[in-house]
């Protein structure tokens, strides 16, 4: 009898210890993270995102749902050394007039700009592997606007030896965007957006080599223009670019990828500048060698959003990172938390985002 107690508080002790420690349970690969940068410039036309070598198989199927919250406090330079960040008076708020003023001041700047506020984005991808070699997808998204919560958090992190300029001296969690060519306030913004359907990206990946160690893979995006947000519109942007996963080791993967995009954002205000096409890679590394959790860092760079003007850094590269992890949750079900930063500080990045994916095979 005490042999068969021992057996029966044996058996499920040893179930636990195999579902926590254990790889008989597949893992519902997940893929690279889905990092995008919400800079304003980047939140309309179509965007490098790291996409995935390995395809899914004939009949299979990934459903993935994104949400990311980023915070973006960035201007040109000229109104960095201009504007007085004293906290003497308290912080800041701007306006309209104070826009209007600081544009008619400078008649002969072709660009300047400030943003600041938060963008709440959520993301629907459906992917379906129409041969072992060919997947298509779609992905759906909404994008809203706000002044957001996170500014008294990245002030925090700033003071440990981070300063950006102007942070302690402007309104927290305020929404204020604004754009000024030759003189004119073209755009400004201070009212937040709830929800706002964005243009449907449509994509198609193509294995052209697979062996044990190496998946190498081409596809196409392809964004459809049914969207606009205050006079701004894409127009058929597309990208085309090639995807690698290397696997030296069964505990490591590194994934990279490169891009060339096309982006024809539709021109705005009497001067227009324009969103240049752009060139663009990622380089990432995943350890696999703990059955339910798999910790990721990834690089993303980004050529310049628009071609070279006076005070701004718009055309200058911009380098951000993604660091978080891959939480399996079951054989069909897994979890993946970012934290994406800007490490360029080129002032044409957004400065921090979190981002929160489940991704389900069905």
């Amino acid at each position: 009898m005490a042999r068969l107690l021992r057996r029966l508080l044996l058996v499920p002790l040893l179930g636990l210890g195999h579902l926590a420690f254990g790889q008989a349970q597949p893992w519902p690969d997940p893929g690279p993270p889905s990092t995008r940068d919400l800079f304003p410039l980047n939140l309309i036309p179509l965007t490098y995102r790291p996409v995935g070598a390995v395809p899914l198989g004939r009949g299979n199927s990934r459903v993935d749902l994104q949400a990311t919250r980023g915070n973006t406090f960035e201007f040109s330079d000229l109104i960095k050394m201009l504007f007085d960040y004293s906290t003497e008076q308290g912080r800041l708020t701007p306006d309209r007039a104070g826009a209007t003023r600081f544009a008619q001041a400078h008649p002969d700047e072709p660009l300047l700009y400030y943003f600041d506020g938060e963008v709440q984005r959520t993301e629907l991808h459906f992917g379906y592997g129409l041969t072992a070699r060919t997947d298509l997808g779609v992905t759906f998204a909404w994008q809203g606007l706000s002044g957001g919560f996170l500014d008294g958090l990245i002030e925090e992190v700033h003071r440990v030896g981070f300063q950006q300029a102007g942070r302690d001296g402007m309104a927290k969690n305020q929404l204020t965007l604004f754009v000024i060519q030759k003189g004119q306030v073209v755009f400004f913004s201070q009212e937040p957006v709830r929800v706002h359907p964005e243009d449907p990206v449509l994509d198609l990946l193509q294995t052209v080599f697979e062996n044990r160690w190496l998946t190498a893979s081409v596809y196409g995006r392809l964004q459809v223009p049914l969207t606009h947000w205050n006079g701004f519109q894409s127009n058929w942007d597309s990208s085309v670019g090639l995807a690698l996963q290397w696997r030296p080791g069964p505990r490591l993967v590194m994934d990279g990828g490169a891009a060339y995009l096309r982006r024809a954002l539709r021109p705005y205000g009497p001067d227009p500048f324009f969103i240049k096409d752009q060139v663009a890679g990622h380089l990432g590394w995943e350890w696999r060698g703990w059955p339910r959790v798999r910790p990721f860092l990834v690089l993303v760079a980004t050529s310049g959003i628009t071609p070279p003007l006076p005070e701004t850094k718009l055309d200058k590269l911009s380098l951000i990172h993604d660091l978080g992890v891959h939480v399996r949750m079951g054989p069909r079900t897994s979890w993946t938390f970012s934290y994406i930063n800007n490490i360029s500080h080129n002032e044409n990045t957004a400065d921090m985002e979190l981002a929160l994916r489940l991704t389900v095979r069905p």
